[in-house]
């Protein structure tokens, strides 16, 4: 028989149940028994809780009066030194008038147990106290050994010119003290503080109300809630209520706490309260045992119904399929579970043994050595996967578990098993192990290396590598380590370049931060060689170099004929000067007023020749980018100087309208040169057919930035969008390299290159250059600390 049928109960049973249901006579005790707990709940409730209340409010009341009164006598307390300090500025007065001044002050105040008159420097110069054995404890008096909270203290009077107390402190006999400092001032300048050392043990004897003392535990703690004195060494946990209020002065945390414990008279109230407890007690107990004996029966007979159909209930609900088998392998039990679950009635499993009508076709023979494992009791405690047929032919994924069945006797009868459906999780299982094959060939075939670390005690620890990573940076967590470059604590996605020394390659990189599957923080790292890339920047950059200097012969070949002619205006003058002074000394004239005149022209022109031709070597001369502070304006006079030999012969005047107050660039002076002629020399040679001839250069700050613009009246801009392209050029016979190299000289120097047309006819070059800020020392550091934050990292 199956167990989903309850155990058949007597219909005279079961009607005595119902009618015992029905009748609610039996509910008479239970009821006045609820109603006498109420009430005297009730009224025990609200006795103790006015008394609660009325013993809370006389605590508020008394604490902060006693709160009142501190803070009454320290305020008067301080404005009685304050009356002392503005004596000792206005009567110029002396140590013996001072000390007489201080002992009536401290009999007035005795929680204070010093007064000293402190000067600038913190030494006590007079110090007044009424008893010698607490002179220990002013411990301001020696800079040296002064309590840092004190010292703190000294600093803001001094400072803030007001009245400051310092934390509490504890002094060389377990003594806790607060100090008072008054500051004075003399027209202004600071002659000293007036320190007054209040003793905490002594504010709560004296400034407490006697009354107040006595009837509760007074304590006054410090900001950190640290017991400093107490008035009782009652435990505080023994208090019934407790009431705090800030003490202000002094200040700085400090706490005025009262504990309220029961009187005697508390007691006698809850010893009549406990009798009137134990009397409800007896007649509750009385009320219970009648109610108890009267539902001891109804009890009893509705515990076989209630059994049962809870174990219907749970059968019915329960959604893991249930079979019990016989130790033969006969099934003997079914839920209804299970049949959902295979598609057949109940009646048609209980009592078939194998093979089972649920088996699959054609897989009998795996099924039964299945079930001879069961049987045998060899079957897994973690359970075992197996497949079965529902009736309408389907086949599905099980999960079967499998428990020895004993009786009451504790012999074994047969063999529980429980059976899930496992074909969705298994489909997705497998599903989800697929994925992570695709993702994991996906990520072993990537160039790029891949690896993923974590921090542990014995530093970084590897938890992932793709197999470029392994074949190029090895198996451990060196590499990754090696290619962070010091980037720890601010990982970002912005690629940054890194040279490792140990595989001797350049590596662009990239690291993110990432939650891992056990939920630690950990750190992606995707590295890409970039080695060959690097060569061939080095070699465009070294390309472009040659460009440049080509660039700058080239200009120099076009300036040879205009060179020439500017050399031979200081050579002919010396000629003549020279022709001069030998005509001078033939005619016997030794005058040398006569003759200097004539060499110190001769000299000038000398020196102007000389400094064309130097100009002209450093022009020429080849050699790395060195950015350092220079003068714009002096780079400018110098292109300018240039630019003249061509715009002389052309009858074209270059203006230029530089600010004296502009600050130095961080710049090379050769590089900006060659840009700015090259600017110059496109100005004046779009202008040889134009009306306008004036070419301007200024120059302005903008924020951040110098801006240089060159402006001219030429033709204009024939194709803007492709004027700084490579091999481009509006001239017949130019190369189109020029602006291009101008571009990458500024951009080198992290600025900005661009034209626009001229309002007026012809175009604007512009171009920026990072300022420097000006230098406030003398020294290489001084200037590399002055320069913008971008050009120094």
């Amino acid at each position: 028989m199956s167990s989903t049928t309850p155990p058949n109960i007597p219909a005279p049973f079961r009607e005595h149940v119902r009618l015992r249901r029905r009748s609610w006579y039996w509910l008479t005790p239970a009821i006045a028994l609820g109603l006498f707990v109420c009430v005297m709940g009730s009224i025990l409730w609200w006795l103790d809780a006015r008394d609660d209340a009325q013993r809370y409010g006389t605590l508020v009341r008394d604490v902060d009066w006693a709160q009142q009164s501190m803070r009454l006598r320290m305020l008067a307390a301080r404005d009685r030194i304050g009356a002392l300090g503005r004596d000792l500025v206005r009567t110029n007065m002396n140590e013996g008038r001072f000390l007489d001044d201080a002992r009536e002050l401290l009999t007035e105040h005795p929680e204070i147990i010093h007064v000293a008159w402190l000067d600038a420097d913190r030494r006590a110069q007079w110090i007044s106290t009424p008893e010698r054995r607490a002179s220990q404890s002013f411990r301001m008096s020696t800079p040296g050994v002064s309590d840092p909270g004190a010292v703190m203290a000294f600093e803001i009077a001094r400072n803030e010119h007001r009245p400051t107390y310092s934390r509490p402190y504890q002094g060389q006999y377990n003594e806790v003290y607060v100090d008072l400092y008054l500051p004075v001032f003399q027209n202004e300048r600071f002659l000293g503080n007036l320190a007054a050392v209040y003793s905490v043990d002594s504010m709560l004897q004296q400034l407490i109300p006697q009354e107040t003392g006595r009837k509760y535990k007074v304590s006054i703690l410090d900001g950190e809630d640290r017991t400093l004195v107490s008035s009782s060494s009652r435990a505080d946990k023994a208090a019934v209520n407790a009431y705090e209020v800030p003490l202000d002065p002094p200040g700085n945390g400090m706490v005025l706490r009262a504990h309220a414990y029961r009187t005697t008279t508390e007691t006698s109230q809850t010893m009549l309260v406990w009798v009137v407890v134990s009397l409800s007690a007896v007649i509750i107990w009385s009320l219970l045992a009648l109610w108890r004996h009267t539902r001891f029966r109804s009890q009893a007979e509705e515990a076989l119904i209630a059994e049962t159909g809870f174990r219907r209930a749970m059968e019915n609900a329960i959604l893991t399929g249930m079979r019990v088998i016989d130790m033969e392998g006969r099934i003997t039990y079914v839920n209804p579970a299970f049949c959902r679950m295979m598609g057949w009635n109940e009646s048609d499993l209980i009592g078939r043994a194998p093979p089972y009508p649920y088996w699959p076709q054609g897989d009998h023979e795996a099924q039964q050595r299945a079930i001879d494992m069961l049987l045998s009791g060899n079957a897994p405690s973690s359970g075992f996967e197996m497949e079965a047929q529902r009736r309408d032919g389907s086949i599905y994924w099980t999960r079967m578990y499998v428990s020895p069945l004993l009786d009451q006797r504790g012999v074994q009868t047969g063999w529980m098993t429980s059976m899930t459906d496992i074909t969705e999780p298994k489909r997705i299982r497998e599903a989800l192990a697929a994925a992570h094959e695709r993702f994991m060939t996906v990520l072993e075939g990537l160039d790029d290396a891949i690896s993923v670390t974590a921090e542990s005690a014995k530093g970084s620890e590897l938890l992932f590598a793709n197999k470029t990573y392994r074949r190029v940076l090895g198996s451990q967590a060196t590499g990754h380590d090696e290619l962070s470059a010091g980037r720890r604590g601010r990982f970002t996605d912005e690629a940054i370049e890194v040279y490792s020394s140990s595989t001797q390659r350049w590596f662009e990189v990239r690291h993110r931060m990432l939650q891992w599957s056990d939920g630690r923080r950990v750190r992606m790292q995707v590295a890409r060689d970039i080695t060959e890339r690097r060569a061939s920047e080095e070699a465009s950059r070294a390309q472009q170099e040659k460009i440049q200097l080509t660039s700058r012969l080239i200009t120099m070949g076009e300036m040879a004929s205009s060179l020439a002619h500017e050399l031979n205006q200081p050579l002919t003058a010396i000629a003549n000067y020279s022709m001069g002074v030998v005509a001078l000394v033939r005619a016997g004239v030794t005058d040398s007023t006569k003759l200097l005149p004539a060499l110190e022209k001769t000299t000038a022109q000398a020196e102007r020749a000389g400094m064309i031709i130097r100009r002209i070597r450093e022009f020429v001369k080849r050699s790395e980018p060195k950015r350092k502070r220079v003068n714009l304006l002096t780079i400018v006079d110098n292109a300018v100087g240039f630019a003249g030999i061509d715009s002389r012969p052309k009858r074209i005047d270059i203006v230029k309208k530089i600010p004296e107050q502009l600050p130095d660039v961080l710049a090379d002076p050769i590089l900006i040169e060659q840009v700015l002629l090259n600017l110059l020399k496109n100005g004046l040679e779009a202008m040889q057919e134009t009306a306008g001839r004036e070419l301007l250069v200024e120059a302005n700050l903008r924020e951040d930035m110098v801006e240089v613009a060159v402006t001219d009246t030429g033709h204009g801009l024939g194709d803007p969008e492709r004027l700084f392209e490579p091999f481009y050029s509006t001239k017949p016979e130019g190369m189109g390299m020029g602006l291009n190299i101008c571009r990458t000289i500024i951009e080198f120097h992290h600025g900005r290159l661009w034209a626009e047309p001229n309002p007026d006819g012809g175009t604007i070059f512009r171009f920026t250059l990072p300022w420097v800020r000006p230098l406030v020392a003398t020294g290489p550091a001084q200037e590399q600390e002055s320069a913008p934050k971008e050009l120094t990292e």
